[in-house]
């Protein structure tokens, strides 16, 4: 059986490939684990933390598969997003405060990466 070589794009959708998306995919999986340890004491903390986390890839993803209007929606819906995960790991932080405040900074790095390489001068978030 021959293996044909992988093609950029074909096959799998190229934003998979993109560093951005692919550090929206572990700062999700990071928020997972806290929610799981959040969720016995708090479990609306982590609701709104695994909300706000699944939609940060789904965001990025369209920013980098979109154009112009459109993309301008997903960046500020995934900066929104960013900002909301920071705002329930405080929360999150009397359980467990070392994956709270790694999260949150991981949260506002993602922040900056994303006004940098996804905005324009209309959504630049610094």
């Amino acid at each position: 059986m021959s293996e044909e070589p992988f093609e950029y794009g074909v096959g799998r959708p190229a934003y998979k490939e993109h560093p951005l998306w692919i550090e929206a995919m572990a700062l999700t999986h990071a928020a997972y684990e806290l929610a799981a340890q959040v969720r016995p004491a708090d479990p609306g903390t982590a609701r709104h933390l695994r909300r706000a986390a699944v939609a940060i890839p789904a965001h990025v993803a369209g920013a980098l598969s979109s154009d112009d209007d459109a993309r301008r929606e997903h960046v500020s819906t995934a900066l929104g997003a960013l900002a909301e995960v920071s705002r329930q790991a405080e929360r999150a932080g009397d359980i467990d405060r070392a994956a709270a405040t790694e999260l949150s900074r991981r949260a506002g790095e993602l922040e900056r990466s994303v006004s940098f390489q996804l905005g324009d001068a209309g959504t630049l978030v610094c």
